[in-house]
């Protein structure tokens, strides 16, 4: 059983509507949040055009310019399939390191921010630093260091997955690093980023944590909603965090924010 499928059977038979609401973390109001002041690095997310993801990405980059930090998601062309259009990753990201200056964070367009995680990520002294669930690569968040050996890993992840796009994009990364890592000499300096970085909202199980920075919002659970019959519980659940986080978010999120960082007097118009 894999690893997903395993805390999917846990949490069905532990998770009541109540233990749910008790574990889920609160998404902070208005008056809870503090602003950047400096932008110190740039978020980075891409999406399929002409999808449900479009607001997706609409949610997480205001959640972020709520944040004072710099956010940029990229529209692309689907390629067919969940699976084929996450290979895309390592192409678009292969483009955004060459374009930008200073360190990156990739973000799934499914997600949203809590807190700056810059203050964290800058302690990270690592060409590139990625969650593992036990020993699972998760490539929902990515950091990407403004280094001559993230771009070769960027290539070489590419060329893999261009290769065969049928892999899940996270499958192909996972070897590529636990190659590295096994080898003689490994090119790649490698960090570890938190399970706050990578916070799966509804999940019982997630390690403990003192403050959510990233908190994932599963929007495969709705690509695949047509496989489902029957009552959905997971769908639902996302549904109702979606409505609870837009409720806060709903200022910003018709605004056009990309790359426009917010001041300390509210948001950039």
């Amino acid at each position: 059983m894999s690893s997903e499928l395993l805390y999917r059977f846990l949490d069905f038979f532990s998770l009541s509507k109540s233990k749910y609401r008790k574990h889920v973390v609160p998404f902070p109001m208005d008056s809870e949040i503090i602003i950047s002041p400096h932008a110190y690095g740039k978020i980075v997310g891409f999406y399929t055009s002409n999808s449900f993801y479009e607001q997706e990405a609409a949610r997480m980059a205001a959640s972020a310019t709520r944040l004072g930090l710099r956010v940029h998601t990229t529209p692309v062309n689907s390629a067919g399939s969940w699976v084929r259009n996450a290979a895309l990753k390592p192409t678009f990201l292969l483009e955004a390191r060459k374009s930008n200056r200073g360190p990156l964070l990739y973000v799934d367009v499914d997600a949203v921010l809590h807190r700056d995680p810059w203050p964290v990520l800058r302690t990270l002294g690592c060409d590139l630093a990625v969650y593992r669930e036990e020993d699972r690569l998760i490539s929902a968040t990515i950091l990407l260091n403004d280094t001559p050996a993230t771009l070769r890993l960027l290539e070489e992840w590419k060329e893999r997955c261009d290769r065969d796009p049928e892999i899940w994009d996270q499958v192909v990364l996972q070897q590529i690093l636990d190659e590295d890592r096994s080898s003689e000499n490994p090119q790649y300096k490698v960090g570890e980023l938190p399970a706050s970085f990578c916070w799966i909202f509804d999940r019982l199980s997630n390690a403990k944590t003192d403050a959510v920075y990233i908190e994932q919002l599963q929007a495969s659970r709705q690509a695949t909603a047509h496989e489902k019959r029957g009552r959905n519980k997971w769908l639902e659940r996302r549904q109702e965090r979606i409505e609870t986080i837009e409720g806060i978010l709903a200022p910003l999120m018709n605004a056009k924010i990309d790359d426009q960082p917010r001041n300390k007097t509210g948001p950039s118009t």
